[in-house]
């Protein structure tokens, strides 16, 4: 079957798309990196660009992670404390959706499909982009890390979009790019897409209902689909 086949079949009892965002709709690991390694190599410690993609992007490790295989002797909420204010400061300046997240966004939105993101990035941090992008209003909840107790890949993100939105679970589809999210997407009770990129085209993340290429793939699909229908 054919991407859009799948992706049809998927999509055919849904009435919303939750997005993560990080890596998904808009470019901001390598913002997320370079604020984290602004923040180690301060202390002596230098990050490794691939185990970052691996250990903290899509296993979720975070800093824990970083501070138990390299033991070191940090705490990794400072680490967080020191990094955010940088982190934020690339969100208002530096930080671009993707091409083509613009348009897949508002092609699903304009089939009817609700909208929300479920994120492990703060919410305000995801706004600032959202609305410099004329995106916001196109979202109807927003979850970030700061409005849970539990980050993926517990499923407590996604349930909270689902909650927001009022739609079940079931009838929600989850656009991923990370192990951790796959296993949060479908302990909700959701079905999930990876959409793969530069960074996570190699590392084999597994249990997705339908992998995708590129946005460009994803954008193509939906447009045959919608075109069909």
């Amino acid at each position: 079957m054919s991407t859009s086949d799948i992706l049809g079949g998927l999509l055919a009892n849904k009435r919303a798309v939750v997005f993560d965002f990080d890596n998904v709709l808009v470019d901001s690991e390598p913002y997320h990196f370079e604020a984290y390694n602004i923040v180690f190599s301060k202390r002596g410690h230098l990050l490794d660009r691939d185990e970052y993609w691996l250990e903290w992007t899509s296993k979720g490790g975070g800093a824990e992670g970083e501070i138990e295989r390299h033991d070191l002797q940090m705490d990794p909420n400072e680490i967080r404390r020191e990094k955010d204010p940088i982190y934020s400061e690339f969100c208002r300046t530096r930080i671009e959706m993707f091409p083509g997240a613009v348009e897949i966004v508002r092609t699903l939105d304009k089939a009817g499909y609700r909208l929300a993101i479920a994120s492990g990035s703060y919410e305000r941090d995801i706004r600032t982009i959202l609305a410099a992008n004329r995106v916001e209003h196109l979202f109807e909840a927003v979850v970030g890390k700061d409005g849970i107790e539990r980050t993926k890949p517990d499923p407590e993100t996604y349930l909270e979009a689902s909650r927001r939105l009022g739609i079940p679970p079931a009838s929600c589809l989850a656009v991923e790019d990370a192990e951790k999210g796959v296993r949060s997407a479908h302990e909700a009770g959701m079905e999930v897409i990876v959409v793969l990129t530069d960074l996570t085209r190699t590392l084999g993340i597994d249990g997705a209902d339908l992998t995708i290429r590129d946005l460009d793939e994803l954008g193509d699909a939906l447009r045959e689909i919608l075109a069909g229908s």
